[in-house]
């Protein structure tokens, strides 16, 4: 294979082609016009043909020479835009961080107003999206995600272990039967999760009413939602009690659209975690962004 010749000799080719002469050459580059006739004569040699020419008004291509530049113009442009692009990148004040979409609505959304309010002038793009993006190809700067999955990343670090806790709307919980003891629940609707099979199952209301000891042969299920977030969101309409993440609840706990009913809190079998791109830490307010989200995921 063709060696490239150096980078120097091609930009003094270009300078000579922009400029009209070697002087002007060595004024746009900053060096000597010495140094722009010995890179000249250095990408000659290596390609092997002559590019620029000597005639009584100083220099001009040759017509190997315009060939030539017509590539080697657009690289030398290709490379300063890519320059150009990088730099502005760094110091964008724009983050974009994915999550898991009940983890971008129900968690990481609520908490970015605190965020705000320590960094007003940064825009946070929240992407909720399932699959897991390619952090060192741009495609997030951060990813906020569950369980295994951070085997897919190359940077991560362990957020918190959720917990499932049982919770309705105040309104259902004043309005139907009295409720007491574990057994009173199954007056109500059940509202249930399922992830799916990619996921290590979470405890499910079986094994919430097995630790409060009461054994179940059968259980109805009333209404059963992929994502964590549609069960809390039909358990705030007051369609039924649901068994669910702690996380998914908190925002509505605060703001007293759900209550606690009753013990136990079980927790989930794997953590939450927080992953970056390589880059994403050089960036502007990437720094503040990755301790913040750590230490809130840490509350929980």
């Amino acid at each position: 294979m063709h060696k490239l010749p150096s980078l120097r000799a091609i930009q003094a080719f270009e300078a000579i082609a922009r400029t009209g002469s070697v002087s002007a050459a060595a004024i746009d580059l900053g060096v000597s016009p010495g140094a722009i006739t010995q890179q000249i004569h250095a990408l000659e040699r290596q390609l092997q043909f002559r590019v620029v020419q000597r005639t009584g008004r100083g220099v001009e291509l040759t017509s190997w020479g315009r060939i030539y530049l017509q590539r080697a113009s657009a690289a030398i442009t290709q490379l300063r835009k890519a320059r150009e692009d990088v730099e502005r990148v760094r110091h964008s004040n724009q983050l974009v961080a994915s999550a898991l979409p009940s983890l971008a609505i129900g968690w990481l959304g609520p908490l970015m107003f605190e965020w705000k309010k320590l960094h007003p002038s940064v825009n946070v793009i929240i992407e909720g999206k399932d699959p897991e993006p390619r952090l060192d190809d741009g495609e997030a700067d951060f990813r906020i995600s569950y369980g295994s999955r951070h085997r897919q990343h190359s940077r991560y670090t362990q957020l918190f272990t959720d917990r499932m806790l049982v919770v309705a709307s105040p309104a259902l919980v004043a309005s139907g039967p009295r409720i007491a003891k574990p057994r009173d629940l199954l007056k109500f609707p059940l509202i249930w999760t399922d992830w799916g099979p990619e996921y290590v199952a979470p405890p499910s209301w079986r094994d919430w009413f097995a630790a409060a000891g009461l054994s179940i042969d059968a259980l109805r299920s009333d209404l059963t939602f992929s994502l964590p977030s549609g069960a809390i969101y039909a358990a705030e309409e007051g369609r039924g009690i649901a068994f669910a993440q702690y996380s998914m609840a908190a925002s509505a706990l605060a703001r007293g659209t759900l209550v606690r009913v009753l013990p136990p809190e079980l927790p989930l079998p794997e953590a939450h975690f927080v992953a970056w791109g390589a880059a994403a830490l050089e960036k502007s307010f990437g720094s503040a962004f990755h301790d913040w989200v750590i230490n809130v995921g840490r509350r929980f």
